[in-house]
């Protein structure tokens, strides 16, 4: 729109949308800076045109943000910066699609890519009639995004008409619906965005004929012009403007106000239902989830080996190299995210631009950022692996040194402005920060969850609890849950009894045990059962061994079956999506403990929950990346 109906259009939506009921943010890029609602100087920024201002989406948003000039987001970009927010509803005036002639210039709007992978709901008056509106219409099918026309037929609006001629394949007409079909899809862990299609208010339609004959004449000058991506559009509203006298801005701008009051009617059907029953339906009535521990990136090698599958120490090898954000802590925290649980990471970065990459990659994918810690003069954690061509790890070297500048006063703030249900806590920390956890995790009544990472890290959990045993002698219900692999299992155990943690097997304690368990593991579970109430053993391609109390001074030890991958193409990662996604399952439970801290949950269902997270396991040794993208809510309660 030109200056100054820009900012007046821009004000008045503002105000339709807190006139019913929701809170307005306009959302663009100033100084380098994504902005979540725009004061009234901002606002002129944009709209007066003095600076240059960059049309913006998903494509432009680094390089926007780091030449620190104003950027308009398209609608791609506004669903990028909403969904970063945790906006689930924006209004536009039409969303961008396939345009004419796409066959050959294959111009097709990132606007339609976005909404196939951002779950964001966006509420529009359908697609301009400029674009090839049955294309689509198809692309949307194929992207899997639902389309909804608003009102009482589903006639699929065209931005200044009411009726494009096409059909949407669903119609809703009161906000409530909508709200509960955006909830639905919340719950679902689904990623695609969502089209709510808002015919024009009637009183605009008898311009509609008009409007179009002023767009086929500008499309044609556009043609003859060359005018083509994402200069087309500006060039033809101005077009369109121009020759209807200004018949099509005024119908614009109404459109745009009748969007935004539906869209707010909308959100705040959609935080009425958030408020009686859920997520964040299912979210809000499960306090937090916070994972502490290490976000790194990683360097992983695979070697290609002899033709006799022997390799020689000494000597170089050819292979592949990539490098990926990965950390236990930053593994485990997105496979929770993914999984749909309400995640947040604290964790500890280098002020460097592999500590910036992390951050980068972490909003990506939406995960929250709050709580990550920068250290000047650190650099961020960084891990070396080499595997064999069968994905099997030979060797790793670890520089987590950063890790130990996780400080109590980091660890408090995070649990004071969370109160988290649950935390998971993985070893690359030091000892006093994992003592400072199991403090803070006491009084605020949260679910443990240790993760010992390695052999020699696994031990600080043992020296966190001696040192919490000095202050208060019963620390058996402090870690709820330990999920080791059988070495680290086996050191904890072994050093458990030497250091007087633990007594020795004589007392009193009816024990059951699958037959098909190593007895050495067996016994490890039993040395440490006091420790730590439920113990899941990661066996890898043997599934896991599970540990915990069925009833009274009864011990029950059973073997949870493997899944089978389709195919293996690395380790890494494998154990962390694994702890993400029991994690995950526990963040959905209401009563994971009791009124004094101890553990809940029936053995059958600790059962459950492992048997569903070896699923992210299997995605993950089946992905080429540590934590698979294909994890979604669906994959753990398919069943």
């Amino acid at each position: 729109m030109p200056y100054p109906q820009n900012v007046q259009t821009a004000r008045q939506v503002e105000q339709v949308v807190a006139a019913h009921g929701s809170t307005p943010a306009t959302i663009a890029l100033v100084d380098g800076k994504i902005h979540i609602g725009l004061s009234d100087d901002e606002l002129l920024r944009l709209g007066e045109g003095r600076e240059p201002v960059v049309k913006t989406s998903r494509r432009d948003m680094a390089m926007v943000l780091s030449q620190g000039i104003l950027g308009a987001t398209t609608v791609s970009g506004t669903m990028l910066a909403a969904h970063m927010a945790g906006i689930r509803v924006f209004a536009t005036g039409g969303i961008g699609g396939v345009h004419r002639g796409a066959e050959s210039t294959m111009d097709i709007s990132a606007d339609l890519t976005e909404l196939g992978r951002t779950p964001v709901a966006v509420v529009c008056a359908g697609a301009k009639s400029i674009l090839d509106l049955p294309k689509t219409l198809e692309y949307l099918e194929t992207l899997g995004v639902p389309v909804v026309a608003y009102g009482n037929s589903n006639d699929f609006p065209a931005f200044f008409t009411p009726k494009s001629g096409l059909k949407a394949p669903w119609s809703l007409n009161q906000p409530n619906q909508v709200a509960k079909l955006i909830n639905y899809s919340m719950g679902l862990g689904l990623q695609n965005g969502l089209v709510v299609a808002v015919p024009i208010p009637s009183k605009h339609v008898k311009s509609s004929s008009k409007i179009e004959q002023a767009i086929e004449l500008a499309l044609r000058e556009s043609r003859d012009r060359g005018i083509q991506g994402k200069e087309a559009t500006p060039f033809l509203l101005k077009r369109v403007a121009e020759i209807t006298g200004g018949t099509s801005l005024a119908a614009n701008i109404e459109l745009v106000k009748n969007n935004a009051k539906i869209a707010s009617q909308i959100a705040r059907s959609l935080a009425d239902i958030n408020s009686r029953c859920g997520i964040e339906s299912q979210a809000k009535q499960s306090r937090p989830l916070l994972v502490v521990g290490c976000a790194a990136v990683d360097i992983v090698s695979k070697v290609q080996a002899n033709g006799d599958g022997r390799l020689e120490m000494g000597t170089s090898y050819p292979g592949t190299t990539s490098t990926s954000v990965g950390g236990v802590g930053h593994n485990i925290a997105c496979a929770a995210h993914l999984l749909g649980a309400d995640t947040a990471l604290l964790a500890t970065l280098g002020n460097d631009v592999h500590g910036t990459s992390i951050k980068a990659d972490m909003q990506s994918l939406g995960m929250d950022t709050q709580f990550l810690q920068y250290q000047s003069g650190a650099h961020t954690a960084m891990c070396k692996m080499i595997y064999e061509s069968t994905g099997e790890l030979l060797i790793a070297v670890a520089d987590m040194q950063i890790n130990s500048l996780l400080s109590t006063q980091n660890i408090d703030e995070a649990f004071d402005k969370l109160n988290p249900g649950v935390v998971g806590l993985d070893a690359n920390v030091d000892t006093l920060a994992i003592a400072s956890v199991l403090k803070a995790a006491k009084r605020f009544n949260t679910c443990v969850v240790f993760e010992p990472t390695s052999v020699p890290k696994s031990t600080k959990i043992l020296a966190a609890l001696g040192l919490i045993k000095e202050e208060r002698p019963d620390v058996g219900s402090l870690v709820h849950i330990l999920t080791p692999n059988v070495l680290e299992l086996k050191k904890l155990a072994q050093l458990a009894l030497e250091l007087g943690l633990v007594a020795d097997k004589s007392e009193s304690r009816t024990v059951k045990c699958s037959t098909t368990l190593n007895q050495d593991i067996a016994e490890s579970m039993l040395t440490l059962h006091p420790l730590f109430p439920v113990i899941i053993v990661k066996l890898g391609k043997e599934g896991a061994a599970v540990v915990s109390s069925s009833a009274e001074n009864t011990v029950d030890i059973r073997h949870i079956e493997p899944h089978k991958p389709r195919a293996i193409k690395n380790t890494n990662g494998a154990g962390d999506s694994m702890v993400g996604a029991l994690l995950a399952q526990l963040y959905k439970h209401q009563s994971l403990l009791t009124a004094n801290g101890h553990f809940a949950l029936a053995s059958r269902d600790i059962d459950t929950m492992v048997n569903r997270a070896q699923r992210a396991a299997i995605k993950s040794v089946e992905s080429s990346l540590a934590v698979s993208r294909h994890l979604s809510p669906d994959l753990l309660y398919r069943d």
